[in-house]
């Protein structure tokens, strides 16, 4: 199925999309909530319990995590990548992302498998690693990677790579990998910010025509989404 990006969704892909609708990945809320961008809005991206409670889901979506970070892995890149994730739900698909690497054999291609870190929502005031991430950086073993959920304006991507330079880890060099983009150009803030490299698995508009051509959401909620995103544009 090809949408108007020209992204061509079919087999995992297509599995995840109908997870993302099924589970409430993504959702739409009668009720408008206030997001940590300030903005009002009726649909919600997730990544929670929805996920989390539905383990062969959550497979599904580690499956394609793994494979953007090694398809985006340089060729003579001999360190394991090692994906940190952004609390909460950037955590918890880390983990998926290399459990599934290991499972599936998911490797960069010079053979390496996915490994990763914690990152607190609190600094840690006791015992070892009294900082944001749970392991020192050690740039000689790892490549690191960032990753989260979703990307609306881009600030708390700003605000987690803050936190990660503050605990010694080269936040605006490593790649952030985001699970959508809410298309109201975060991915440009990110950009103006200085992240350098910035890999996205899907964009929320060719999502809303998927779910619509799946029949998966109406066509009235699609179309008032896809409002909201045009009516609120931070770039």
């Amino acid at each position: 199925m090809e949408v108007p990006s020209g992204k061509v969704f079919s087999g995992l892909d297509l599995d995840i999309i109908i997870g993302l609708a099924k589970f409430g990945f993504v959702r739409y809320l009668k009720k408008p909530e206030r997001l940590q961008s300030g903005v009002m809005s009726n649909f919600y991206v997730l990544g929670r319990e929805d996920m989390t409670d539905n383990v062969e889901f959550e497979w599904l979506i580690g499956m394609k995590l793994a494979q953007l970070v090694c398809e985006n892995t340089a060729v003579d890149e001999v360190r394991k990548p090692c994906v940190i994730g952004i609390p909460v739900a950037g955590s918890q698909l880390a983990q998926a992302a290399a459990m599934a690497s290991f499972k599936e054999g998911i490797r960069t291609r010079a053979g390496q498998f996915l490994c990763h870190r914690g990152m607190r929502e609190v600094p840690k005031d006791h015992g070892v690693h009294r900082s944001w991430v749970n392991g020192e950086a050690d740039n000689e073993r790892h490549v690191y990677w960032s990753l989260d959920n979703v990307v609306t304006n881009g600030g708390s991507k700003v605000t987690a790579a803050e936190r990660l330079i503050e605990s010694g880890y080269d936040a605006m060099a490593m790649p952030s990998l985001v699970f959508i983009d809410r298309n109201q150009g975060g991915i440009m803030k990110m950009k103006e910010a200085g992240f350098q490299r910035i890999v996205v698995a899907y964009e929320l508009l060719d999502l809303m025509v998927a779910f619509r051509k799946l029949s998966l959401w109406s066509a009235a909620s699609t179309r008032l989404v896809e409002e909201e995103i045009g009516a609120n544009q931070f770039a």
